[in-house]
């Protein structure tokens, strides 16, 4: 099955977005996602344990375990389209609400648009933040000269 009009945006992005945006949004749109009469099978319920964070050095360029990470995940039907999510931390509701979403989007559901909606304002609310971010810091940068 093809995913819905996306506007540019993977089944991986919409999942990833999902996966960060506020807990309080997701939930609420995921309530919606449900309660407009879809079939709901809760396959794997919310789960939280470690995630084994693995990073390269860049000077060796040699891997290493950086950090176990908590994270919950779950995996949901919706109308017969599935959904899976995996948040950082132990939100066990936001989790949920995420595979609901992911579910509701794979299957071009009746708030696919609203999903991908959402996903899009998490993501630009996110650049906008790390953009102030850095041009608060852009006056501490120090540039050294390069003596020939």
């Amino acid at each position: 099955m093809s995913a819905p009009m996306s506007g540019g945006m993977t089944r991986e992005d919409v999942c990833s977005e999902l996966n960060q945006l506020e807990s309080a949004e997701v939930i609420a749109l995921a309530a919606a996602c449900v309660g407009d009469g879809g079939d709901l099978v809760v396959t794997r319920p919310p789960t939280v344990g470690t995630v084994v964070t693995q990073v390269r050095e860049p000077v060796a360029e040699q891997r290493f375990i950086l950090a176990d990470v908590l994270a919950c995940q779950a995996e949901v039907t919706l109308r017969g389209h599935q959904g899976w999510a995996m948040r950082m931390g132990s939100d066990r509701l936001a989790t949920l609400a995420a595979a609901i979403c992911a579910a509701e989007y794979e299957g071009d559901g009746p708030l696919a648009t609203e999903v991908v909606a959402l996903c899009r304002a998490g993501r630009r609310r996110r650049e906008d933040e790390r953009a102030a971010e850095w041009e608060r810091l852009s006056p501490t940068i120090v540039e050294f000269e390069e003596i020939p």
